[in-house]
């Protein structure tokens, strides 16, 4: 089981990297800018198993919970030395000189992972002049607005035009079943869904929320992994898996890996490569 590191920022280089092609290892910036589903403990984790295969790695990881500390996400200024920004970010307000170093980042058309809760990750107010963010990280960024989700569990499947899609090499294409519960999506135009979850809502009917209002059926399927070369050139891979328990999963597991890997242009692990996995159980 790998070391679960604490702190603000860790990095490090892994002393193979045999998953890598030769020359300098890909640079992963993962930044944690939430503790809803406990990022603060899987990406580091995922951190290493990252250079495990090959990559090095720097983790933004503050002490504190950035969603709701207004201190937010100091040492984003790594960004700049990133090959891939692994976000795993939810409802933010951060300063002008933080956000800064993310716009910048997207900006520079470099490779993108949104992980869970980053189709929200801004919550600026109406009078805010970041506003916009709220949605357009989301969906000008990652290839979807949030807007809403249903409850329980997530039957997961593979799409089967994607059988041979990289990120999917390794994968149980019959499934599995996702602790996390299904988010509903604005797919943007060009997306190559990859995944498709099945949930169940305990509403039926007209709902809103301050997201917009949702026609809600009892049984939904929406994609919940997928693709995209957004109007900034970055190569995104956005996915809704990133429940703490879906890195006790070796299917859900290689899905991020494999989707940080063909983010940064790197040819993903072998099929019969098996990852460590982390359960809270470890901390």
């Amino acid at each position: 089981m790998s070391k679960i590191i604490y702190g603000i920022i860790f990095s490090g280089v892994v002393c193979c990297w045999q998953f890598v092609e030769a020359g300098q290892p890909p640079h992963a910036v993962l930044i944690v800018g939430t503790h809803h589903y406990s990022p603060q403990l899987t990406m580091p984790f995922l951190a290493t198993e990252l250079e495990r295969l090959g990559f090095q790695t720097t983790v933004i990881n503050p002490v504190w919970d950035p969603e709701k500390d207004e201190r937010g996400l100091p040492g984003l200024e790594v960004l700049k030395d990133a090959d891939v920004g692994v976000f795993f970010m939810r409802f933010l307000q951060l300063e002008d000189d933080q956000l800064a170093h993310i716009t910048e980042f997207i900006e520079s058309g470099k490779a993108v992972v949104g992980l869970r809760t980053s189709t929200h990750a801004f919550n600026y107010p109406t009078d805010d002049p970041h506003h916009a963010l709220n949605n357009d990280f989301g969906e000008k960024v990652l290839g979807s607005p949030y807007l809403i989700h249903l409850a329980g569990k997530t039957q997961v499947k593979p799409t089967t035009h994607a059988a041979r899609h990289p990120i999917l090499h390794g994968v149980d294409m019959d499934g599995w079943e996702s602790q996390g519960t299904l988010y509903l999506i604005d797919a943007q135009p060009g997306i190559e869904p990859l995944l498709i979850g099945t949930g169940h809502s305990k509403r039926v009917g007209t709902v809103t929320n301050q997201f917009g209002v949702h026609e809600l059926d009892q049984t939904m399927s929406a994609p919940i992994a997928w693709t995209w070369k957004n109007s900034y050139g970055n190569r995104v891979f956005t996915t809704s898996l990133g429940h703490a328990k879906d890195f006790a999963n070796q299917n859900a597991l290689r899905v991020l890996v494999n989707g940080v890997f063909w983010s940064a242009g790197r040819s993903v692990p072998p099929a019969e490569t098996v990852l460590n996995t982390f359960s809270m159980s470890a901390k």
